[in-house]
């Protein structure tokens, strides 16, 4: 089994599998055990160990899961029992790999976002005329 710091970040990962989900916005827990083929039970104890994982609640109590928490449950899984992590170990790696997908995002240049913002105000201020010019 590997120990907490295993999975150092130049071993070669293996291909994330994607899950095929059906397209819905929230699935129920009993749902999310069948697709991943896990007990409720241990989704449960994860949700107790891995902070990313925060399911929604729903006017009744259960909990409602969205495509986002499902696929962290995948990933939990494959690093738990394909890769043999540890849960701390399995944390720190989720932690990492979070991070490193943020590294990667497209960072806007400073005179796009300008560009984005004046056009939102030029349209804000038109609103706001025609807003002005309606009777009371």
């Amino acid at each position: 089994m590997k120990e907490e710091g295993a999975g150092k970040t130049g071993e070669r990962q293996p291909e994330q599998k994607t899950v095929e989900l059906p397209d819905k916005m929230f699935y129920k827990i009993g749902e999310v055990s069948q697709i991943l083929g896990l007990k409720p039970f241990v989704i449960r104890y994860w949700e107790s160990e891995f902070k990313q994982l925060r399911p929604s609640k729903n006017e009744t109590g259960q909990r409602v899961y969205r495509k986002k928490d499902i696929l962290i449950l995948q990933r939990i899984k494959e690093l738990l029992y394909e890769e043999l992590y540890t849960i701390p170990g399995a944390r720190r790696r989720l932690e990492l790999d979070r991070r490193e997908a943020r590294k990667s995002e497209p960072v806007a240049e400073l005179g796009q976002i300008q560009e984005i913002l004046h056009r939102h105000k030029k349209k804000l201020i038109e609103i706001k005329h025609f807003l002005e010019s309606y009777p009371s």
